[in-house]
């Protein structure tokens, strides 16, 4: 990448971290859940330049504790947002959810009082524009479209060789950390460098879709299986875990990609 392209995506990424830094502040007053989406996806960009480079800074553990966080807190976000109560079981995994999500709150706001440090702010600032600003200027971008290519592609290869399938999930949990990888590439790449394209950002963005309303279903499955019911409702429980269980079985065999 030439020296004016280099710094242009450099500004670009401190601007992410900026950015990251308002949604978390908005994001722990809890009073607008998409101030929790719109912080991990911030930080999930830094973190996806970082891993695609090779090259990481010193808080790169603490980055990934926060991203951790944050994304506890949005999962149950996710699962009590769609949530519909149609009975007394429904009501009462609703309320279970809801004591944890005030729990996973607590931690993230721990956390983010832990680690959104001046120091940390400072570390980061000096790696993008040090260590991570002088790999831009080294290599050339295109190679790192081709290589997350190649890793997606790998991963759903892995995934119609599968049958099992926990190992299955597994796999195309894999392939949907891929598919972010690459689509963030694309789009911050699509001013820098010819071979990013609006069409694969387009494409990747449909692939993340469908395997992120699976995910939501294997999550919500999860919650379901941790969840101890009264003894009046063990039946009913019995039943919607089973149903629940079957509908994720039969997504997994049929996801197109």
């Amino acid at each position: 990448m030439n020296q004016r392209n280099a710094e242009k995506l450099k500004f670009e990424l401190l601007e992410t971290w900026n950015t990251f830094n308002h949604y978390v502040t908005e994001a722990l007053t809890f009073q607008n859940s998409e101030d929790i989406h719109r912080a991990r996806v911030h930080l999930r960009k830094l973190i996806t330049f970082m891993q695609v480079y090779e090259t990481k800074p010193a808080t790169f553990r603490q980055l990934k504790q926060l991203m951790e966080a944050l994304g506890h807190v949005r999962d149950s976000d996710v699962l009590i947002e769609s949530f519909d109560v149609s009975d007394d079981l429904d009501q009462a995994f609703l309320e279970e959810m809801e004591r944890q999500r005030a729990a996973n709150r607590t931690v993230l706001t721990t956390r983010v009082g832990e680690k959104m440090t001046p120091s940390l702010d400072q570390q980061l600032r000096r790696f993008i524009g040090g260590q991570l600003f002088r790999a831009f200027k080294k290599q050339d971008a295109s190679s790192f479209l081709d290589k997350a290519k190649a890793e997606r592609k790998e991963r759903i290869r892995a995934s119609k060789n599968t049958t099992d399938s926990d190992t299955l999930l597994e796999t195309l949990h894999k392939v949907r950390l891929a598919v972010k990888r690459e689509r963030y590439l694309h789009e911050y790449l699509l001013n820098y460098e010819s071979d990013a394209s609006i069409e694969v950002v387009r494409k990747l963005k449909q692939i993340q879709t469908t395997l992120g309303e699976m995910n939501d279903t294997h999550q919500l499955l999860l919650q379901w299986e941790a969840f101890t019911p009264p003894s009046y409702l063990k039946e009913a429980y019995a039943k919607r875990v089973t149903t629940l269980r079957s509908t994720l079985e039969e997504s997994i065999h049929h996801v197109s990609l």
